[in-house]
């Protein structure tokens, strides 16, 4: 079965610093939260990786995985490619050296790529509202464009 998966940042948490911070989370069937809700991490660093992870998925061969890596603590989610259109998503902690998976989900390839578009849009129209300027906010909207414009085989 199918779990719906979705990217959410607040945006009213985005710091403009030396790193882009604020609160990012995956949304497991629309009530679990990973890491947590309300997880504060380098925002635009790491949509920039996971737009990089899920262009790797889509045309990897199967049994592939990705990372999509947070920065701040262990979290990490790993991203089997099953079949030419489905994930399995692994979301793991690690503790005490020792990885340990809190939950497995299966999804779209097309529902996380389209996640990720939304949210990485989201962040880059509220910078520029804010009138912030940032080479890594542009490189962003490359990937942006670049993962709109992506060839998607099925």
């Amino acid at each position: 079965m199918k779990q719906h998966i979705s990217i959410e940042v607040d945006l009213e948490t985005l710091e403009n610093r030396q790193n882009v911070t604020g609160n990012i989370h995956f949304v497991i069937d629309y009530h679990r939260y990973f890491p947590e809700e309300g997880w504060s991490d380098f925002v635009v660093t790491i949509l920039t990786w996971w737009i990089n992870s899920i262009k790797g998925l889509i045309v990897s061969e199967l049994g592939r995985t990705y990372e999509f890596d947070f920065m701040d603590g262990t979290p990490i989610i790993l991203a089997k490619k099953l079949d030419n259109e489905n994930l399995e998503l692994r979301f793991c902690i690690d503790e005490e050296a020792k990885r340990r998976v809190i939950l497995t989900a299966n999804c779209s390839i097309i529902e996380v790529r389209d996640s990720i578009l939304s949210v990485s849009k989201k962040v880059i129209r509220s910078f520029e509202r804010k009138k912030w300027k940032r080479e890594d906010i542009d490189e962003l909207k490359d990937l942006v464009l670049s993962l709109e414009r992506f060839p998607f085989p099925y």
